[in-house]
């Protein structure tokens, strides 16, 4: 299927991404990570089957996730079939990089992106792995996203996954 999962049925977490070793809306310190790795956690004060639910449905995404601070750059989500989806990321009017992407549930609230971004310049794929823990009135999101060849393309996510998660924070705290 591709490199970094060899089959569809191959979706264990990596045991890197230790919930233990996470502080709520810090940079996490996850023992053997790489340097290039982007490895955070979020509290949320909502039920974590709610979390769960706008992080594993493409077509809901879309209402959370953020391209990196700036403001000539925008992303556009299209749902491709029931569990992929396609991000193009535009600078102004031109068409600056592409995610071509899929989400597994790969067990009891756990999430895994398959992602595949091409840019003029590279292409490269990456695993987002999610996990969330319940807790008092609320829970945890662990994430890691590895896999990175280029720190900028890391530094970009690493900003990218802040945003949107604090945004998600917010919708999940309207709701």
């Amino acid at each position: 299927m591709n490199a970094l999962t060899g089959t569809k049925h191959d979706t264990s977490i990596d045991p890197a991404l230790d919930p233990g070793a996470l502080n709520p809306g810090m940079i996490a310190r996850i023992p053997g990570r790489h340097e290039r790795d982007v490895a955070l956690s979020f509290q949320f004060k909502a039920d974590s089957s709610r979390v769960f639910y706008a992080l594993s449905l493409p077509e809901y995404i879309e209402a959370w996730l953020q391209a990196p601070d700036t403001d000539d750059l925008h992303l556009v989500f299209n749902q491709i079939a029931e569990e992929t989806f396609r991000i193009d990321l535009y600078r102004g009017e031109t068409l600056h990089a592409r995610v071509d992407g899929s989400c597994w549930v790969v067990g009891a609230n756990q999430v895994r992106y398959i992602w595949k971004t091409t840019s003029p310049f590279d292409t490269t794929e990456t695993l987002v792995d999610m996990k969330l823990l319940s807790g008092s009135g609320g829970c945890v999101l662990a994430l890691k996203h590895s896999g990175f060849n280029d720190p900028q393309e890391s530094a970009r996510c690493r900003r990218m996954w802040q945003e949107s998660l604090e945004r998600l924070c917010r919708l999940m705290e309207r709701n």
